[in-house]
């Protein structure tokens, strides 16, 4: 990245001062400077809502991360969790963002109506600036893109950014009310600006959480309620000039094969014991979302087992290390996971998942068309119609080479989830157990499990090639019904609060454990939420361990960009993560 300055300049003829904002940016944002006095509205909220989307795309990949909801490929945090951890999101806000909002507000007039654009352009502003103090910490607000009167801006406190924050989403919603999107395009929600407000409202509800201000979130009214007010962005499915499709898409549907790994904590939690066979017999059923977050190539991973019918007899299937494709299936479980659950999944997962631990900085083997790859929700690729018990012989089975190609499944069509109704019920229900009502926080964890398998499932027609078949056999109703049914029952039957084991795990999962795994699991595909979540609770303790025995302080707060501390002398770089957020209460996970 370039230490480069931007300059946008106007005149103010009302206060007849001078306005320009001057910040650290990528030097391909130079390619076409906009002139504030004559810049489109249109076009501007257009690049808002595109910086917003990149920005929440980047959050939701750490935050999914930490969450063990993607994997981490370094062992140690401080090395992972570095200067560029939420550069994309503090330029976007500060380069383009605060100077575009600028610039639309100084367009408004009675006479040129963009209350629309103002709603949305500030409602997307303020949740960025929450996100970034969640990040962060102390940024900058104040005094940024002022540099005639503060060339370096300094840190505002986290806890006034918040509230500012806050008032802006007031401000947001007295715009959006009664607004028409008129010439806009409105990119999340059709131009609906009652779905904005539901949005900004959820917005307000989050904050509250975030805080500890339960009995708000319990009460919020006129947030979002159903998969039709999710706020999302969706991708298409153009190859070239330019590239529409989900960048997960980009990666694991290629000529060369996949490249993504995915977390084998989370796909070992919805494998369930033997996938689909059997699976009414009190073992862990297999979660009805499986399928369609990902595709199985191959026919069992090394180290661990899956199934096999021969001769009309289902079998169990060991299937053999191997150093070239997957290196850690000659080694030993590392010593601090021995006896633990994580003795089994710490390299390979069962029923043919092939994934990588958190903290696996291992290089990348000849496993392209081997490891499990992204499917259709949410990057749009294939649906899993794979079997769990595929027909074989006793020298193995395979998949019938059922590899990912490049424009194959949903071609990309995917989306990128910002906020979904799904969020909005886990909200209460944990609100719920923090006010020790284990009743209603049960209700609404039953809403949010079912709100997102019908959301995930939903995704299932953007594959036209997958088997009808195993489609409607994953969205057999009995089945979802059996496992909502099963997983709530686990619920209800759990403790307030457990202890932990010599080990460190708990020794039963306690309610906020499972409805924890509940959250990381509707998360996949976005996972913002998972940082907070973890810091603000400590749980799930059913998190998978580091493969570092020892991989330093679990972020409580991130880097500033490097590029902004090197050029703004205001601003002191951390020298840890140990730093914690105004409403972070120190609570930790022994999974950290």
């Amino acid at each position: 990245m370039k230490n480069i300055y931007k300059f946008l300049i106007l005149t103010l003829v009302a206060s007849g001062t001078m306005f320009y904002s001057c910040e650290t940016i990528e030097l391909e944002k130079l390619a076409n400077p906009i002139d504030l006095t004559s810049a489109d509205p249109d076009l501007l909220l257009n690049r808002i809502q595109i910086d917003f989307k990149n920005s929440i795309a980047e959050l939701n990949f750490e935050g999914g991360t930490l969450g063990r909801v993607n994997v981490m490929g370094t062992r140690n945090y401080f090395a992972r969790y570095g200067s560029g951890t939420v550069s994309t999101t503090w330029n976007n806000l500060y380069a383009d963002i605060l100077p575009d909002v600028t610039a639309i507000e100084l367009a408004h007039s009675a006479d040129n109506d963009l209350s629309f654009h103002l709603g949305a352009a500030k409602a997307m502003q303020a949740t960025l600036m929450m996100n970034l103090v969640d990040y962060l910490g102390d940024i900058v607000f104040s005094q940024a893109n002022n540099p005639g009167e503060f060339p370096s801006p300094a840190l505002d406190d986290d806890a006034a950014v918040y509230d500012a924050a806050l008032a802006l989403l007031d401000e947001a919603k007295a715009y959006m009310t009664g607004a028409s999107a008129g010439t806009a395009t409105d990119m999340f929600f059709g131009g609906s600006s009652d779905k904005w407000i539901k949005y900004i409202n959820t917005m307000k509800m989050r904050a509250d959480l975030t805080v500890g201000n339960y009995p708000a979130v319990i009460n919020a009214t006129n947030v979002m309620s159903s998969n039709a007010d999710d706020m999302e962005f969706r991708y298409g499915t153009q190859e070239l000039g330019p590239d529409t499709r989900h960048p997960d898409y980009n990666s694991d549907y290629r000529s060369d094969g996949s490249s993504i790994y995915h977390s084998n904590w989370l796909m070992s939690i919805m494998a369930g014991t033997y996938g689909d066979f059997n699976p009414n017999t009190g073992r862990p059923e297999p979660d009805p979302r499986r399928r369609f977050y990902w595709y199985r190539q191959s026919y069992g991973t090394p180290g661990n087992y899956a199934l096999i019918n021969i001769g009309g007899t289902v079998y169990i299937w060991n299937e053999a290390p191997d150093g070239e494709t997957l290196q850690c299936s000659l080694q030993t479980v590392p010593s601090h996971l021995e006896f633990t659950p994580d003795e089994d999944i710490w390299c390979s997962v069962q029923m043919s998942y092939w994934g990588r631990s958190h903290g696996n900085d291992e290089g990348t083997p000849p496993d392209s068309f081997l490891k499990t790859a992204s499917g259709v929700y949410p990057a749009g690729g294939s649906f899993d119609d794979n079997p769990d018990v595929p027909v074989g012989t006793a020298s193995g089975a395979n998949y019938d080479d059922n590899f990912v190609t490049l424009g194959g499944g949903g071609g990309g069509a995917g989306i990128e989830p910002i906020m979904l109704a799904s969020f909005v019920d886990f909200y209460r229900a944990e609100a719920y157990l923090h006010e020790n009502d284990p009743v209603n926080a049960a209700t609404y964890l039953e809403a949010a499990i079912t709100k997102s398998i019908a959301k995930v499932q939903s995704f299932g027609s953007l594959d036209g090639a997958a088997d009808g078949a195993a489609l409607a056999n994953a969205m057999d109703p009995a089945r979802i019904s059996s496992f909502i049914a099963s997983t709530m029952a686990a619920f209800n039957a759990a403790p307030m609060t457990s202890a932990l084991d010599g080990f460190g795990w708990p020794v039963v999962k306690d309610k906020m454990d499972i409805l924890g795994e509940q959250l990381a699991i509707a998360q996949f595909g976005a996972g913002n939420d998972m940082f907070n979540f973890v810091r603000r609770t400590g749980h799930p303790r059913t998190y998978a361990r580091s493969l570092e025995g020892a991989p330093g302080l679990f972020p409580r707060s991130v880097l500033y960009p490097g590029d902004e501390v090197s050029s703004n002398p205001s601003i002191d770089q951390k020298t840890d993560l140990s730093t914690q957020v105004f409403w972070d209460q120190g609570v930790t996970n022994p999974a950290n």
